[in-house]
């Protein structure tokens, strides 16, 4: 019984296929339809590195890391202090607020 219930229900399916038409495409519907994907694919494409968004985050972040470094004077070298007394003027100052000496300088 289960046999000529599922043959006949096969042959309902396959018939139902006898009504179908093929549908028709408007004339030039594909050529219109790549030149479409075309243009959207060409508009979305950002022209340069430094416009897409992950590379502006990125380098925001960066500057932002650097100033909080820079800032915090994790990274860099400690200035001298300045409790010493200052006389001295011209160029033996700046040598001395700059640490140079004589074998610094090349002449």
């Amino acid at each position: 019984m289960k046999k000529e219930t599922a043959n006949k229900r096969t042959q309902e399916i396959l018939n139902s296929f006898d009504g179908i038409q093929t549908s028709e495409v408007p004339p030039f519907f594909y050529t219109r339809l790549k030149a479409r994907m075309q243009r959207e694919a060409e508009e979305s494409k950002p022209t340069a590195l430094f416009q897409r968004p992950a590379f502006l985050v990125l380098s925001l972040s960066v500057v932002l890391i650097m100033n909080i470094i820079f800032l915090s004077g994790v990274g860099g070298q400690k200035m001298p202090s300045t409790n010493r007394p200052i006389n001295k003027t011209g160029i033996q100052a700046f040598a001395d607020a700059y640490d140079l000496n004589g074998s610094s300088i090349y002449e």
